[in-house]
């Protein structure tokens, strides 16, 4: 009987606990939209660039409908500038930028309980820390970066598909007449193992 009670008593804590926390793998592709300005800034031209993260995830439930959604990513990022004249002109920043980040972004999300999947929407801040830079971007851009981020998906039977915009707050940029906004959209799938 003992044991019974205490076999039971285990599955409802550990079901308990699931259900407050869940732990999972998470990865994703950025399209970067970063945005360029100040004297020397829109001297220069912009091209498109994608690039990919993969990392952790966490779940908490917080209270009725509200959870917690932590992450470590870690993300790789490549964009090119060049003269926005008609000859090339060699400006600080020109060049290709090369940036690997350990990105942390902490969602609050609101989910929706329907039937077979949970829509959401969710938004918090991120912070991002820059752990190699190529030559170029050593010189002009910051190893900090942070934002918020706002966003939507869904779960179903384990996994988690998410879009979401990060704006950035601060100008990454290292020369002052240049103004850098290290913008991104992202689309992601997570799986909880735990």
């Amino acid at each position: 009987m003992k044991k019974l009670i205490f076999i039971t008593l285990v599955a409802f804590v550990s079901m308990e606990t699931s259900a407050q926390f869940k732990l999972g793998i998470k990865g994703g592709w950025d399209f970067d939209n970063f945005d360029i300005s100040g004297s020397i800034g829109s001297q220069l031209k912009k091209d498109k660039s994608q690039s990919w993260n993969l990392g952790a995830v966490a779940q908490i439930h917080l209270t009725g409908d509200l959870h917690l959604q932590p992450e470590v990513l870690y993300s790789t990022q490549k964009s090119t500038l060049i003269s926005a004249g008609n000859e090339y002109v060699a400006l600080p920043a020109a060049g290709e930028h090369k940036m690997s980040y350990i990105q942390v972004p902490i969602n609050v999300l609101y989910k929706f309980d329907l039937p077979a999947v949970n829509p959401f929407i969710s938004c918090g801040p991120y912070f991002g820390y820059a752990v190699s830079r190529n030559n170029i971007a050593e010189r002009s851009i910051k190893k900090t970066d942070w934002g918020v981020s706002v966003g939507a998906g869904v779960e179903f039977l384990g996994f988690q598909v998410s879009a979401r915009y990060n704006w950035a707050l601060n100008d990454i940029s290292e020369i002052k007449e240049i103004k850098w906004k290290n913008n991104k959209f992202n689309v992601s799938v997570a799986f909880f193992i735990l």
